[in-house]
């Protein structure tokens, strides 16, 4: 357990260090060390994550209004994906003493994320109002 403690700590120190990297360096000015969409520069189309990296800039810097506007999914995703990875990874650390709760999707709820990542793809390439509204922005 102490070694799953201490790689837990690391691995927390190590999520935290990239958001304060990512609030302090704008993805949109020029030289940025965060890289463009390779899909988007291939296909000119959005991907459910174009903008992620933009929106948790903008989430860093408490601008949530813009965050959205950059990227809905993820946005609205976020706080389930953040608590369920605490509680797995608590989970992990206590190893197999753990008796708390755990993250188990469904096979229904699993499936209806994976449709929702798809439309989401497809309503936000779709260049008519108010589908243009989910490109980010």
């Amino acid at each position: 357990m102490k070694v799953r403690l201490i790689l837990g700590i690391g691995i927390a120190v190590l999520v935290l260090s990239v958001a304060f990297h990512l609030r302090g360096n704008d993805p949109e000015t020029e030289g940025s060390l965060f890289p463009p969409c390779s899909f988007n520069k291939a296909t000119g189309l959005h991907c459910p994550g174009c903008g992620g990296t933009r929106a948790g800039h903008a989430l860093t810097n408490f601008k949530i209004g813009e965050a959205f506007r950059k990227n809905a999914l993820l946005v609205l995703l976020l706080p389930f994906l953040a608590v369920a990875g605490a509680i797995e990874g608590v989970a992990w650390v206590k190893g197999a003493g753990y008796r708390g709760p755990r993250v188990r999707l469904p096979g229904g709820l699993s499936w209806a994320l994976l449709i929702l990542i798809l439309g989401f793809w497809i309503l936000r390439n779709i260049p008519f109002w108010p589908f243009e509204l989910l490109a980010p922005h």
